[in-house]
């Protein structure tokens, strides 16, 4: 078995399997060369990328074999398998994305080393306070507002990591990365303005160092003012904030509602 069977797809996978589909059809085996270097690539077993192909070969020739993708993959597959210069494109986020879940660690633009690592681990990146009991509480409130995000969006513990990145003079760390919405997230203890323009900046710089396309964002305890709100909507980064019992975002559940 592979290190990541028995976790949902993510829709990278599904595009480097489909692209293999488009160019062998179902003429590939388990010991295939090319099987076990995207087997290796995904995490998976040869045996369920074999199986994938069989649902792609379902999909185009229904009522054959196992059964045909469906749904969000489905509908995106659709658009991108007759546009090769959108799947090319797509092919490459995807196997840039899937190397920095599946490796140790990946080489990051501008010199500096990328991993996976436990989003236990807090950053030691400075805060926006200055007093010593200042700086305590902002970091005991950003762990307890990060563990309950993740308590609801994570319960298994599967889906949602921390990034180092290792650059020439420090070492940046990112709160939360979610690879099923594509997003970066920076935790914030308040919704004063220098705290969220400080993770404006923070995300900005965390983006340059990654070779593939991310979405940013910032958790919160609370909604941010309506001025503040137009600062992160003109930056391009979310808002999520709890709300009851759950959470909410900036763009009507859009990265809250991605499976």
């Amino acid at each position: 078995m592979g290190v990541r069977d028995g976790i949902p797809w993510l829709h990278d996978e599904y595009w480097i399997v489909g692209d293999l589909w488009l160019r062998r059809g179902r003429a590939v085996r388990s010991n295939d060369a090319e099987v076990l270097e995207i087997a290796h690539l995904l995490g998976r077993s040869p045996d369920s990328i074999t199986w994938r192909v069989g649902n792609f070969a379902s999909t185009d020739n229904p009522g054959r074999g196992p059964k045909p993708i469906s749904g969000e993959p489905l509908k995106k597959w659709k658009e991108l398998r007759g546009n090769r210069a959108a799947l090319a494109r797509a092919l490459a986020q995807a196997r840039a994305r899937m190397e920095l879940l599946t490796n140790e660690a990946v080489p990051g633009s501008h010199g500096a080393g990328v991993r996976i690592v436990s989003p236990d681990v807090p950053s030691q990146e400075p805060v926006t306070v200055v007093t010593r009991e200042a700086v305590r509480h902002a970091e005991q409130a950003e762990a307890v507002l990060r563990e309950k995000f993740r308590r609801w969006r994570d319960p298994k513990g599967k889906r949602l990591h921390g990034i180092s990145i290792g650059t020439p003079l420090s070492t940046l760390r990112i709160d939360l990365y979610d690879p099923v919405a594509g997003l970066l997230i920076e935790v914030k203890a308040s919704t004063e303005r220098d705290s969220l323009r400080f993770a404006v900046g923070q995300l900005y710089d965390y983006r340059r160092y990654l070779d593939f396309e991310v979405d940013l964002a910032v958790l919160v305890p609370t909604k941010p003012s309506d001025d503040l709100m137009g600062l992160l909507s003109a930056a391009e980064v979310a808002a999520i904030w709890p709300r009851a019992a759950s959470f909410t975002d900036s763009e009507g559940g859009r990265y809250l509602s991605a499976r």
